[in-house]
């Protein structure tokens, strides 16, 4: 994604109304944040379960790690939500 791709998306407001795994799912693999950081922070903070650094965005390899390991324990459900699985 572009700086301007990354700019129109976050003006968009795509974010609203989604929820923190919708959030992580999408924003965690771009390269360029397209949102406002603290709401993006609380989203992964509230998909990993823990508190998530600022540092750790410059390790996003891990952070990915991280979502991925939680969504095959959790077999999708959070992407899903339990009524889906």
């Amino acid at each position: 994604m572009t700086k301007e791709e990354a700019i129109a998306k976050a003006a968009s407001r795509w974010y609203e109304g989604k929820s923190p795994q919708e959030i992580v799912e999408f924003q965690l693999y771009e390269d360029r944040l397209c949102m406002p950081l603290q709401l993006y922070q609380e989203a992964v903070e509230k998909v990993l379960g823990r508190p998530v650094y600022t540092i750790e965005y410059g390790m996003p390899e891990r952070l990915i790690a991280e979502y991925e390991a939680i969504k095959s324990a959790d077999g999708y459900q959070l992407q899903q939500g339990p009524e889906m699985a």
